[in-house]
């Protein structure tokens, strides 16, 4: 099915193509009876169309149609000094798309620090991610699963580091969750749990989750705080606010 399903889209892709140079056939076809500087005109343009459209096929898919994979090298200078080293691989399919990033810090004094990785799928990377330094550690928000972000935090002295995915399955197994009852539908499609706000050792998260099996568009939603260990870098959830 999914073969069938690419066949057809290139398929739809030539036609659309093709369709400059049959306009351009079009009006050489009309032109040509008007004389012949009015027909070499026309087949001026035609032959141009044509020639462009073929330059412009091969270069459309040979870059996998738009599907990737693409490779990008984004450096990003950070608020904290240095710079932030992206590594980025762009993929599509029929159905959604993801940048896959890889990123290392390179601080003032041009030392690298691997840092991690993270995946924004069926969203678009802002290219905008800035560091943030609390004691020891830089926290690093990038993107997860579907509707979800990622938090890193890397020890700069241990080089240590820890990855939170601040998923809907993540939220609702804490037990401060659990505790206040709240009704919401777990694994019903399409929950949201971006970063919000980080501020020194808290990090809000911005939780959106179903509430009804029936009703696809009645959601509610709670603003989720985390407080960092300093030392072990470890979080708790210490706060659920409307």
């Amino acid at each position: 099915m999914g073969i069938l399903i690419i066949i057809l889209f290139v398929i739809f892709c030539l036609v659309i193509l093709s369709i400059p140079s049959g306009l351009t056939f079009l009006l050489y076809r009309y032109l040509r009876k008007k004389g012949q500087t009015h027909r070499k005109v026309g087949l001026a343009i035609f032959l141009i169309t044509t020639v462009l459209m073929i330059i412009y096929s091969v270069k459309f898919f040979m870059d996998g149609a738009g599907f990737g994979p693409k490779n990008e090298t984004v450096i990003i200078n950070q608020n904290i000094g240095g710079k932030l080293i992206c590594e980025s691989v762009y993929n599509a399919d029929i159905h959604s798309w993801q940048y896959e990033i890889d990123y290392v810090y390179k601080d003032k004094t041009g030392v690298k620090i691997p840092l991690g990785d993270g995946t924004y799928y069926g969203r678009e990377w802002k290219k905008d991610e800035q560091l943030i330094k609390f004691g020891n550690w830089i926290i690093l928000k990038t993107g997860s699963w579907y509707g979800s972000d990622r938090i890193i935090l890397k020890n700069l002295q241990t080089k240590s580091s820890n990855k939170f995915d601040f998923n809907d399955k993540f939220i609702e197994n804490d037990s401060l969750w659990k505790a206040q009852r709240i009704l919401s539908l777990l694994d019903y499609c399409c929950s949201e749990s971006f970063v919000d706000k980080i501020s020194k050792n808290t990090i809000i998260v911005k939780y959106k989750f179903r509430t009804d099996k029936t009703l696809t568009n009645l959601y509610d939603k709670r603003f989720v705080t985390y407080k960092i260990d300093g030392i072990t870098g470890s979080i708790k959830m210490i706060k659920i606010e409307k």
